[in-house]
């Protein structure tokens, strides 16, 4: 079952744009609109010939995974127990005030194909981040002020939403924005405060705050502070460096004199005591904001723009882009439409194991939800060879 609120259900419903219970889902024309725009729709820019292996020599469109009228989607994140996604609606005010969490399910009588409503009201949830478990997740609350769990059964089904932080030195946060998993089971999440901009009766206290928090001795230690308005944020490979976005000119209305930027920190320190240190800049963005960031499995960085997709070498260089389409309110207006999220994933319906590499790029895109299959991945699969090292006079080492 779905927790909604009878009336958040039957506005939801009443929308006709997603499947709800069990029925397949109706495309509004909006939606319909929108895929067959996809039809003739070249997502892949190539800059640098490098992304020609990233990209491979498959099918290069995006599809619409789904479209919700007037929603702005976030918080995707790869549900790989079911074989399905999640993303959430609501992080900031929407023409048609969606305020729900989704699940993407596979199709069948018991997992309907379509986005299904799994939570509303779901306090403005952004980024996710899936657990271990591989069928919980932790949602990032913009009005919630919380980092919260949320639990779904075999079948996609809710059955639990758990608060696991919501104050810091006894203020409550600002407004989560995005978090991720460290391999010590920590959850590193920033704290803008976009939510008292959006939302004026609520106010912030705290400064915007990168955190670590430690889910077994409910430890919350701040690892940084100084951005502006701090908002995606991954690892690298090797868990020694860290990637957090700057979203600062995003505040209220575009201001370009403000941070739109990627910054690499290094990570310094273990446990309860690490710290993000020599922060330096890794990309600007343009146009539009930066917004949700991932890496592949060589450690190119993929980060979520006002033009869809821009993707970088480890070195900062810009390879490529893989554009979204315009919509209404997009950052690039007519050409192209501010992406959001984005998460490497699996096929829908793939068979519950997280041991595959997933070559699935999945991204979250005013109302839409888009997937485009990539030769790059990322995964519990193999990694690549490390660069050989080199000699003092510049040859390689043997290996």
């Amino acid at each position: 079952m779905s927790r909604l609120a009878p009336t958040a259900l039957a506005a939801l419903a009443a929308l006709g744009a997603l499947a709800v219970a069990g029925a397949q889902p109706v495309l509004s024309a909006a939606a319909a609109a929108n895929e067959a725009l996809l039809a003739d729709w070249d997502p892949i820019e190539v800059i640098d010939s490098r992304f020609e292996a990233l990209v491979g020599d498959g099918d290069r469109r995006l599809k619409q995974v789904a479209y919700l009228d007037g929603a702005r989607t976030e918080g995707v994140s790869w549900v790989w127990a079911l074989g399905a996604l999640t993303f959430t609606s609501g992080n900031c005010p929407t023409p048609g005030d969606w305020d729900a969490t989704f699940l993407v399910g596979t199709g069948g009588p018991k997992r309907p194909r379509g986005a299904t409503p799994l939570l509303a009201p779901s306090n403005h949830s952004n980024g996710q981040v899936v657990d271990g478990t591989g069928s919980a997740w932790v949602t990032c609350e913009t009005t919630g002020r919380q980092l919260a769990r949320v639990q779904v059964d075999e079948l996609g089904h809710f059955v639990s939403k758990t608060k696991l932080v919501g104050e810091y030195q006894g203020q409550p946060l600002n407004s989560p924005n995005d978090a991720v998993f460290h391999s010590d089971g920590s959850i590193w999440f920033t704290d803008p405060q976009y939510g008292c901009i959006q939302y004026p009766q609520r106010k912030c206290s705290l400064p915007a705050h990168v955190y670590r928090f430690n889910p077994a001795t409910r430890a919350l230690t701040v690892v940084y502070t100084g951005l502006d308005k701090p908002n995606g944020l991954a690892f690298s490979l090797d868990e020694k460096r860290m990637y957090v976005v700057d979203s600062g000119a995003m505040h209220a209305t575009f201001d370009p004199s403000r941070p739109h930027a990627v910054f690499e920190f290094d990570i310094d320190g273990e446990g309860d005591g690490a710290r993000l240190v020599r922060m330096r800049m890794f990309a600007d963005i343009s146009p539009g904001i930066p917004d949700g960031v991932r890496l592949d499995n060589e450690g190119n960085v993929y980060v979520a723009a006002g033009d869809g997709v821009q993707v970088f070498a480890a070195d900062g260089s810009l390879l490529g882009k893989i554009h979204t389409p315009p919509y209404a309110g997009g950052a690039d207006g007519a050409r192209y439409g501010q992406c959001s999220n984005l998460e490497f994933a699996g096929d829908l319906g793939r068979p519950p194991t997280p041991h595959y590499l997933r070559h699935v790029l999945y991204l979250a895109a005013g109302p839409a939800v888009y997937s485009i299959t990539l030769a790059a991945s990322h995964g519990d699969g193999p990694r690549p060879k490390p660069p050989p090292a080199r000699r003092a006079d510049g040859g390689a080492a043997a290996q």
